[in-house]
């Protein structure tokens, strides 16, 4: 993989409440049908002829913080809750205010914790290496993740840090690791906010000084080899079973029915699997569905009903989404293993969340769900 410079996205500007998520490859058909299969899947070829110089690292930081000057130039420092709540009340302007705001959520009750008092110390000492590298200047603010907020120790030449569940090590004498040797705070931002909340792409990229890292995109060195089978299935079900797929989906059909949020429960159920396991998907929709508190009885029947009378396209469905995760797996699998100055694990596992896909209708997560989502999933919090 190698590093290059952010690049912008051409997405419509949205809000910090409702910024739409990436969806993952296999999950386009819920809300798509065919049109969305078929998109992901030119984007998946698309990787062995130059593609895959749109795929990047999707990194696992954590908090998702706000940053940047308001438009009297005060600087302001906050997570991205702190940022929306009401009044800008937590939109914090000093390293002290930020703590106490943190060590005052949830009326108090997690103020006398220690680990809660060490995140709030370290988010304040933070502060003040963004606020400097952020120039006077500037007007706006960015949203991303931190990665870490001291120098990462060093471990047999490289560079670890965890903020979540993923543990990066970076090679020491790399570019990167270089870089990450002068910081003292390191982040991954995606957008630029305004003060209303407004998200828009990112432009701006003149940070000062060496002390805040903002991480460039890692991307794919070289194109993987796909799986020419999947391949093959993918094209012939997709083109065999469109109609009956798109039927099945239909919104204004949906709407009729009062169905219409079928395609969630689609992804609610495709969840779920991540916990018992990816095998047979779609088999047991149906007693998951009986099982299923949030949905009346009423609706339990209308589903049942629905879905044995849309069979074929329920069937190639699911067809879909298990051959597409079994070839973006395999994509996955070739890119973790690329000769790379970052290494990604998970409990002492290679490989990490995954990648991003850009595209100029919407980017498209390949994240592992077998390892990365079901882990993710795992934690108490």
């Amino acid at each position: 993989m190698r590093f290059v410079e952010f690049k912008n996205v051409n997405v419509e500007a949205t809000t910090l409440v409702e910024a739409a998520r990436i969806q993952h490859a296999e999950d386009f058909v819920f809300w798509d049908g065919s049109k969305g299969a078929n998109r992901v899947l030119q984007s998946l070829i698309n990787l062995e002829k130059g593609g895959h110089k749109d795929v990047t690292v999707k990194w696992d930081g954590s908090p998702a913080v706000i940053f940047g000057r308001d438009e009297n130039g005060e600087f302001i420092f906050t997570d991205k809750s702190g940022f929306v709540k009401k009044g800008g009340v937590a939109q914090s302007k000093s390293p002290k205010e930020l703590e106490k705001e943190l060590l005052s959520r949830s009326g108090g009750k997690f103020a006398d914790d220690p680990d809660r008092q060490a995140f709030a110390s370290k988010m304040g000492r933070a502060f003040t290496v963004f606020e400097a590298a952020t120039p006077k200047d500037h007007r706006g603010f960015f949203k991303g993740d931190l990665l870490y907020y001291t120098t990462p120790p060093v471990e047999d030449g490289y560079f670890k840090f965890k903020p979540q569940l993923v543990e990066y090590s970076v090679k020491q004498d790399s570019e990167l690791g270089k870089k990450i040797a002068q910081s003292e705070a390191g982040i991954v931002i995606h957008r630029e906010v305004d003060a209303e909340g407004g998200e828009g792409p990112l432009k701006f990229n003149a940070f000062e000084g060496n002390e805040l890292l903002v991480f460039p995109s890692v991307t794919a060195a070289a194109g993987p080899k796909l799986d020419t089978d999947g391949i093959a299935q993918l094209k012939a079900i997709i083109s065999k079973d469109a109609a009956a797929m798109d039927s099945l989906l239909d919104p204004n059909k949906l709407t009729e029915l009062k169905l219409k949020k079928l395609p969630d429960v689609f992804y609610a159920y495709m969840n779920s699997k991540v916990d018992t396991g990816l095998d047979n998907l779609g088999a047991d929709f149906l007693d998951w569905v009986e099982n299923r508190n949030q949905l009346s009885g009423a609706a339990k029947k209308k589903i049942a009903t629905y879905v044995t009378d849309n069979k074929n396209g329920f069937n190639a469905l699911w067809e879909v989404v298990g051959t597409m995760m079994r070839v973006k797996d395999d994509i996955i699998n070739q890119l973790d293993k690329q000769d790379i100055p970052v290494k990604q694990s998970i409990n002492g596992q290679p490989g990490g969340e995954g990648y991003v896909l850009a595209h100029p209708e919407g980017d498209i997560k390949l994240v592992p769900r077998a390892t990365f989502t079901a882990a993710n999933r795992a934690v108490q919090r």
